[in-house]
């Protein structure tokens, strides 16, 4: 039942601007609870359940404490903190007549537990471990942390185990922000997932949106085949994986990075060059459409959000001209630049009929660069370094990820078992890696 407001209450609502209206009406919705999942949250469910639970898209990482002791109940207190800060983390996800909504809990405390490790490879077996535990979508708490000791009091370890439905990369470093801020410091400020979410929502479908949707449609419109497998695509696999590590020295970045400069580039175009040019070889095609990774905070207020805003978006490289370096990449650069405008739009919205069988519709390979680096970071004056634990499965049928440093470049292909056998998987690695040393050594030239 409700009352009808007050005379005062209406007085005052007849007296306001159109403006005024539209801001009291804005602030309004933005109150609202989340009602429906994101397009990017309705695939992660979607995929949970198709691949049995499999934890391909679940956060799995090994932060390693080092050089001073830390307060492990402190630690605790902290991540319990983050948690009622942030509302992505006390959300469940019910489903009712074919119909799933998110639920934001009041209360919903992390999964905590302690535990021992003498070695590296100790906590990455207990994480991979505690990602392969299943995940209970409706009841939760989707948030999984150890808090280890290590073989000396001044060493310790902080397992990470998260659903990717509630939290991303980004999320993780705001974790580890959280964990590390000085307890004087003022808390920063956070933005609730359920508004950026409503925030998505409108934006798809305003004029913005709508010319995204053109344009993104237009880029994989008659899209090339799949790339070759050695066993048959028949479906959905479980999602079983394995990688195929990588490594090149300095010099080959900085080569890469003069080439991309040449041809007013960036280096992130430089390298998905150097990827088109290695699968064009592994599948015989020069028309090649794969997958890659945007942050999906590019809103205002995006950067204080916690929860999954990650976006996978097509990039489709077609004609390599020549077929020289300076070609690839000025064509790598154009249509990154082109698809950058667009970057907002939920990959998942595409409207195109599927290409393959599986968890993505679209994508059977994707592309992931990171040269940020690794931030420098202490946590109770100890270091901090972190691993993304390998959990022995696959997220797309290949997945190529280059890591850019000063030390050297590093990176992985993750392949799906069931579709390939581990010698494929390293020569395409390895057609990477040649591809790699022939563009840098066109950029030095």
């Amino acid at each position: 039942m409700t009352s009808s407001p007050s005379p005062a209450l209406t007085a005052r609502l007849a007296a306001l601007t159109a403006q005024q209206r539209a801001l009291l009406r804005a602030k309004v919705l933005r109150a609202r609870p989340q009602e429906r999942l994101t397009p990017g949250q309705r695939r992660l469910w979607e995929t949970h359940y198709a691949i049995g639970g499999q934890p391909a898209d679940v956060v799995c990482q090994a932060v390693h404490l080092t050089g001073a002791t830390a307060d492990l109940d402190l630690l605790a207190e902290r991540a319990e903190g983050f948690v009622r800060d942030h509302e992505a983390l006390r959300t469940t996800f019910q489903e009712t007549d074919g119909e799933v909504r998110p639920v934001v809990h009041e209360t919903l405390p992390p999964w905590l537990t302690r535990a021992h490790c003498a070695t590296a490879q100790e906590a990455q077996a207990l994480a991979r471990e505690l990602a392969h535990e299943p995940f209970d979508l409706a009841s939760g708490p989707l948030l999984r942390v150890v808090l280890a000791t290590g073989p000396v009091v001044q060493e310790a370890w902080l397992l990470v185990v998260v659903h990717n439905l509630v939290f991303d990369a980004w999320s993780f470093d705001m974790l580890l922000d959280a964990l590390a801020r000085d307890a004087r410091a003022p808390a920063p400020a956070t933005t609730p997932f359920s508004r950026w979410a409503r925030d998505q929502a409108a934006w798809v479908a305003d004029d913005d949106g709508r010319a995204a949707a053109e344009y993104w449609t237009a880029e994989v419109d008659a899209p090339p085949p799949p790339l070759p497998t050695d066993r048959p695509r028949s479906g959905t696999t479980a999602r079983n994986g394995n990688r195929v590590e990588f490594s090149l020295p300095p010099g080959v970045n900085a080569g890469i990075a003069a080439l991309a400069k040449r041809e007013a580039a960036s280096v992130y175009a430089g390298w998905l060059a150097v990827a088109w040019a290695a699968l064009e070889g592994f599948g015989g095609r020069a028309d090649t459409l794969l997958g890659t990774f945007t942050a999906g905070r590019d809103r205002p207020g995006a950067e204080t959000v916690v929860g999954y805003l990650l976006n996978v978006l097509p990039v489709r490289l077609r004609d390599p001209a020549d077929g020289s370096w300076t070609a690839r990449v000025r064509a790598a650069g154009t249509i990154s630049r082109a698809g950058l405008r667009h970057a907002a739009y939920p990959g998942e919205l595409i409207d195109v009929p599927r290409r393959v069988p599986g968890t993505h519709p679209l994508f059977d390979a994707v592309f992931v660069f990171d040269n940020l680096g690794e931030t420098t970071r202490t946590i109770q004056g100890a270091a901090v370094s972190t691993a993304d634990v390998d959990k022995g499965t696959a997220r797309y049928d290949l997945t190529l990820a280059v890591y850019p440093r000063a030390d050297g470049v590093t990176g992985w292909l993750e392949y799906d078992t069931e579709l390939y056998e581990e010698t494929t998987a390293r020569r395409l690695a390895e057609l990477f890696t040649t591809a790699a040393e022939e563009a840098s050594r066109e950029g030095c030239r």
